[in-house]
C-alpha cells in the first residue's frame, strides 16, 4: 500500500470519447500524457465532485446537511495500462431510502454523453485489486466473481492478461451476475474474449430476474452464485486467486436494521465473502471491492 500512495498524484485528462454500454451505463475514454498512465490493471482513480460548476451548489447543500466535507468518489478503470486511453465506466447510483440517506452526487452527472470533451482532474492511481507480478509462478487459475458494474476492474485485468498474452499458463474463470440480459456491461467484448481465448478464459453469466436466460446462450444460467457453483469452478483452493466486486451492505442499511432489531439482508459481496471464508481460501489470495 505504501508503494501505491507514493504514486498518487493529480492528473488532468480530457474525455475524448463516451460510449453507452447499457441503458444507463457509460464508458469515458480520457486522454492523458503518456507519463501519467502508470497504473496496474484493476486499480481505480478518484474524482472530486467539487471541480464541476454544475455540482457546486449541490455540494454546498450536502456538506451543510451532513456537517462534513464531501469526499472524492472512486472509479475503477476499465482500461488496461497498455491501451491508448485511461477509461472509466460509470453506472449512476439511484436514491433509495432503504440504501442511503442522501441522494447520489457525482455518478448521475458523469453517466452521460454530455461529458464528451470535458476536462476532468483526478487523483491516481491506487487500489490493491490487481494480480501480483509473479502470479504465474504460484498459480494457474484466477476466479472472478462480479456483479453489475463490479465487472469493471476484472475486465481490465482480463484484457491485460489475455490480449497481452501475460502468464499464458493461467486460466481465468468469470462468474458474472446481472438482473437482466440488457444489464450486462461489456457483453459483446466478453463474448469475443471467451471465444478467442477459450483455452484461457471461461465465462459464466448468471441472470437473476429472467426465467429462461439460456435462450441467450449455453453459458447463461438463472440464479446467484452459491457454494457449489464456486466450488465446481476451482481446481485447487490452496492455489487459486479469487477476485470479487459488487454491491455490499451499506452503513445506512446496517443502521436501519439495527433500529428495527434485525440483521441486515445480505447483498452480493457479503454472500460471496461468506462462501469464500467457508472454503478456507487464504485471505492473501482473495481480493474484493464493494460499492453501495
Amino acid at each position: 500500500m505504501i508503494e501505491n500512495r507514493k504514486r498518487i498524484k493529480s492528473i488532468t485528462g480530457v474525455i475524448v470519447n463516451s460510449v453507452q454500454e447499457t441503458r444507463d451505463t457509460w464508458t469515458h475514454y480520457l486522454y492523458v500524457d503518456e507519463c501519467s498512465k502508470d497504473y496496474k490493471a484493476g486499480q481505480f482513480l478518484n474524482i472530486d465532485p467539487k471541480q464541476f460548476n454544475e455540482l457546486k451548489e449541490t455540494v454546498k447543500y450536502l456538506e451543510y446537511v451532513k456537517g462534513k466535507k464531501e469526499l472524492v468518489r472512486a472509479y475503477s478503470m476499465t482500461s488496461a495500462p497498455s491501451e491508448e486511453y485511461v477509461a472509466i465506466t460509470v453506472k449512476p447510483e439511484y436514491f433509495d431510502l432503504k440504501e442511503t440517506l442522501y441522494p447520489p452526487l457525482l455518478s448521475p452527472f458523469l453517466a452521460s454523453k454530455y461529458m464528451e470533451g470535458r476536462k476532468v482532474i483526478f487523483r491516481g492511481y491506487t487500489g490493491s485489486y490487481y494480480l501480483p507480478n509473479d502470479h504465474g509462478n504460484i498459480t494457474d487459475e484466477v476466479l472472478h466473481i462480479v456483479a453489475g458494474s463490479g465487472i469493471v476492474p476484472s475486465f481490465s485485468i482480463l484484457k491485460d492478461e489475455l490480449i497481452n498474452e501475460k502468464n499464458i499458463n493461467v486460466f481465468h474463470t468469470m462468474i458474472y451476475v446481472n438482473k437482466t440480459y440488457r444489464d450486462i456491461i461489456f457483453n459483446e467484448e466478453l463474448r469475443k474474449l471467451s471465444i478467442k481465448y477459450k483455452h484461457r478464459f471461461k465465462l459464466i453469466n448468471l441472470i437473476t430476474r429472467e426465467d429462461n436466460p439460456q435462450q441467450y446462450g449455453n453459458n447463461f444460467y438463472h440464479g446467484r452464485p452459491n457454494y457449489n457453483l464456486i466450488f465446481d469452478n476451482i481446481k485447487d483452493k490452496s492455489k487459486v486467486f479469487v477476485f470479487a466486486c459488487g454491491a455490499a451492505i451499506t452503513k445506512w442499511q446496517r443502521k436501519l436494521a439495527k433500529k428495527d432489531g434485525i440483521d441486515p439482508s445480505m447483498r452480493f459481496l457479503d454472500s460471496v465473502k461468506d462462501i469464500i471464508k467457508s472454503m478456507n481460501i487464504d485471505k492473501k489470495r482473495f481480493k474484493y471491492e464493494d460499492y453501495g
